[in-house]
């Protein structure tokens, strides 16, 4: 079964967005910086994990870095905040590498299906009940898209980029309730 691709593009996001927080503790030279950047580093590294992305293993490799090094100079707290700001500009930078891909194909999958939307909204067909079960509907209205002859290709297109349960979910985040 594929990973859902809206539960990896959120938790990654997730850990994208407290970077900011990171690099501050850095500007202001906080001395729990280079601690909260290792504990950042094996939450990171747990969430890819979680999500059984091999990737995980940078992540281990950059906070045994940081937990092992042994300043040389006078200035220890300098060349620990340096190496720290160094290992965090490489876990961006190879979060962002794993967020890409994943994040493109949501992208694209959400434009598929807003287009498909558009389509359900011109035939009239679906009337939506606030007594009826919103994942039935929903599960009515792909049902209706996979099996139309002329929306069968954007389908299968979409669930070559997501898996069906991340077609719901986007779906239901779209859907204008007030147009069908």
């Amino acid at each position: 079964m594929r990973k859902s691709i809206t539960k990896i593009t959120s938790q990654l996001k997730t850990q994208l967005n407290e970077i900011h927080e990171l690099v501050n503790q850095i500007e202001k030279k906080n001395t729990q910086s280079t601690k909260n950047i290792r504990n950042w580093l094996l939450t990171t590294e747990e969430v890819l994990k979680s999500l059984n992305l091999p990737e995980s293993s940078k992540f281990a490799v950059k906070r045994a870095t940081l937990s092992s090094f042994i300043p040389s100079s006078r200035n220890k707290k300098k060349e620990v905040l340096q190496l720290a700001a160094s290992t965090l500009t490489e876990a961006q930078h190879d979060l962002w590498e794993i967020y890409t891909p994943y994040a493109t194909a949501l992208e694209n999958s959400t434009k598929l299906i807003e287009q498909l939307l558009v389509v359900i909204y011109q035939t009239k067909q679906f009337k939506y009940d606030a007594n009826q079960d919103f994942t039935k509907f929903l599960e009515q209205i792909w049902s209706f898209c996979c099996n139309h002859e002329q929306l069968k290709g954007i389908s299968i297109q979409i669930l070559s980029m997501v898996n069906q349960s991340d077609v719901f979910i986007i779906m239901g985040e779209k859907i204008a309730i007030e147009s069908l």
